[in-house]
């Protein structure tokens, strides 16, 4: 009886893209369409904004043994949980305390701040990606929960004229070089640029 489960956002552009940044309040609805009356447990949203990096490196543990080892870490950013209808458990079939839902298409207000501290931006690559997200999730007795997930884009401004990122950067690396029984003196590699902050459309000169 459940036809469609949808999220949409209140854009703060005109360009009708849901872009927030750090201290916005991010608002929209839950809309649920059903073809018939249904009675329902709970309607929830769970916001998460996280960042997740993996990557593989090759290891030499003697003369013929080599190894891959494995790197993961995530960071979050914020969790946030609330409940549109309903009420907290869903563990349990129990007939009372359900809400009835009439045939029809219904709309359910959410809204929620993020965190005043500075929020890393949108991102996606190759060995990780930060991503913001809002998940809805509708409860009803003996029937598998219906799930949706819908990811918004936080685009956090940077002041690049602070002094940290108008400072210098300079790096080293040095390695050697081996091919059976030859084995090369220590090449090096230094490199240096102006500043660390840059905008787009900018030449990054290395030195």
């Amino acid at each position: 009886k459940v036809k469609s489960l949808t999220i949409s956002f209140d854009c703060l552009n005109d360009s009708n893209v849901p872009v927030y940044s750090s201290g916005d309040t991010v608002s929209g609805r839950v809309s649920l369409e059903v073809t018939g009356e249904i009675r329902v447990k709970s309607l929830k949203i769970h916001a998460r904004g996280h960042a997740k990096v993996r990557w593989t490196e090759s290891r030499n543990a003697g003369s013929n043994t080599a190894y891959t080892q494995n790197y993961t870490e995530e960071v979050e950013y914020f969790n946030h949980k609330d409940i549109l209808i309903g009420h907290e458990r869903d563990d349990d079939n129990s007939e009372e305390g359900l809400h009835t839902i009439h045939s029809g298409r219904h709309e359910y207000a959410f809204s929620f701040e993020l965190p005043q501290t500075p929020l890393a931006t949108s991102f996606e690559g190759r060995h990780g990606s930060v991503r913001y997200w809002v998940k809805a999730e509708l409860h009803r007795p003996w029937l598998l929960p219906v799930k949706l997930k819908k990811e918004f884009t936080v685009f956090e401004h940077i002041d690049i004229n602070t002094p940290s990122l108008l400072s210098p950067q300079a790096g080293t690396k040095e390695k050697t070089l081996c091919c059976w029984f030859c084995t090369s003196g220590p090449i090096s590699l230094s490199a240096k640029i102006e500043r660390k902050g840059y905008t787009p459309g900018e030449s990054i000169q290395i030195f």
